[in-house]
């Protein structure tokens, strides 16, 4: 007997197109010097894509502020072949730590699940332990296409590429695009 979740992966895309954000106050300022940025979130986000079979169509790098976050969130969905969106940064409990809470505000639907997964994930990492509590990482839908709102750290965000965003996205997608 096949079970309806295997049948909706046979039927999901094999190939998607990505979009990456990264929000980081501190690294926009250095990018907006003209210096040298490192972002190995970022970078393993679209690594893993890529590693994956997917592609990357888009990269942009934000501070921590709403409309600069609700503006690239926004051209990310309106770019041509996105099919997923994955933003790095702004998920913790710092004052400028506001990705989630604005994203959410836009979104058609939340995932729930994906945030319950990955602190169970993170929490039995035992590098991240109980700290695991303090991520509001978050996934949603918007107009056809998913978000999924990793933390800065880049072992969290390879923990989710590897272990929810590249296995599950497909599925996600054709459940959101079925008709």
């Amino acid at each position: 007997m096949t079970h309806a979740h295997e049948l909706h992966r046979e039927r999901a895309p094999k190939k998607l197109g990505f979009f990456v954000i990264t929000v980081s106050t501190s690294r926009f300022e250095r990018m907006s010097k003209r210096e040298v940025v490192v972002d190995e979130s970022g970078d393993r986000i679209k690594e893993a894509v890529i590693r994956n079979g997917h592609e990357v169509k888009g990269y942009t790098l934000v501070p921590d502020e709403k409309i600069r976050i609700l503006k690239a969130v926004l051209d990310a969905i309106l770019t041509e072949g996105v099919d997923v969106i994955v933003t790095t940064g702004g998920t913790g409990y710092t004052k400028s730590d506001i990705t989630v809470e604005t994203i959410r505000g836009i979104l058609d639907r939340e995932v729930e699940g994906f945030g319950e997964v990955f602190r169970a994930l993170s929490l039995s990492d035992p590098k991240v332990g109980p700290a695991s509590f303090l991520s509001k990482s978050s996934a949603g839908v918007i107009a056809g296409k998913v978000i999924f709102m990793l933390p800065g750290s880049p072992d969290a965000v390879s923990l989710a590429m590897e272990k929810l965003v590249i296995p599950e996205s497909p599925h996600l997608i054709y459940l959101v695009r079925r008709e």
